[in-house]
């Protein structure tokens, strides 16, 4: 991950007893939740996106296919 360098913490409460299971398997916790954490932000914003574009497509009028054809072989 080259953005280790510029890290900040972030805390997260879990029950206790979740503690405790968390400690007794071999993951680094620290970089599971990062990863995670990255991925739902990825996603989220990937649906952002898609709102947007959906938004601006149902502003635009159609183009008939003949007038895109036009503008290819004007080129």
């Amino acid at each position: 991950m080259s953005s280790l360098s510029r890290l900040v913490n972030v805390s997260i409460k879990v029950p206790i007893e979740l503690k405790k299971r968390m400690k007794e398997v071999n993951i680094n916790w620290s970089e599971y939740l990062r990863g995670v954490i990255e991925a739902k932000v990825r996603e989220e914003l990937a649906k952002k996106a898609s709102r947007r574009l959906e938004e601006i497509q149902s502003r635009v009028k159609e183009i008939p296919t003949e007038e895109i054809v036009k503008w290819i072989r004007e080129d």
